[in-house]
């Protein structure tokens, strides 16, 4: 574990260091990301049913009832994203098992304050960070490779960065690419 601890530190600090969106208020005309897209947000207060429409014309429709808070604007949109990440999972992580050869046993997303994903080698369980919803899906499929490959090889070294090239070539520029993208403003550190 000690000898993980440099790596550890390194990699939270870098995370922490991403460029941060402002604090979101859940307002018409405020920018939300989806797919590595920039949508507008659209509010819309009407008495019903809480709901999001991802429309053509690069807007996120919020409908939600008149007065409602803005955690609980945040938690509707957190819920969709989720589902959106949920239903995307399925088909990178087949499509990765068959390159890869390997075979997780189950997945799950979660609110990761200074990681993109984790991988629990033991119970073949990957772990995907929910802010991934909002990058670009070559991002998020290099994360599940990522993942995927810890199953093979626990640590980053060579033999990690080996198995990534077989499997991903060119793995390093969709990483980077994760890495200079702007993630939610959120209190990272503990």
């Amino acid at each position: 574990m000690v000898s993980k601890l440099s790596w550890i530190k390194k990699q939270r600090k870098e995370f922490e260091a991403q460029p941060r969106q402002s604090e979101r208020q859940y307002i018409s005309g405020e920018c939300h990301y989806f797919n590595g897209k920039r949508y507008r947000l659209e509010l819309i207060e009407r008495v019903g049913k809480h709901e999001i429409k991802l429309l053509q014309s690069a807007k996120i429709k919020m409908f939600v009832n008149p007065g409602t808070a803005v955690t609980n604007k945040e938690k509707l949109l957190n819920e969709w994203y989720r589902k959106q990440l949920k239903d995307r999972i399925p088909e990178l992580v087949d499509k990765w098992q068959a390159v890869t050869g390997e075979h997780i046993h189950s997945w799950g997303v979660k609110k990761m304050k200074t990681k993109w994903g984790s991988c629990n080698v033991d119970k073949r369980r990957i772990w995907l960070n929910l802010e991934l919803v909002k990058k670009p899906v070559n991002c998020i499929e290099y994360v599940v490779v990522h993942e995927m490959v810890h199953l093979i090889e626990r640590n980053h070294n060579a033999r990690f960065i080996e198995l990534m090239d077989r499997f991903m070539p060119g793995w390093h520029l969709r990483r980077d690419e994760l890495n200079k993208l702007p993630v939610s403003h959120v209190d990272w550190r503990y």
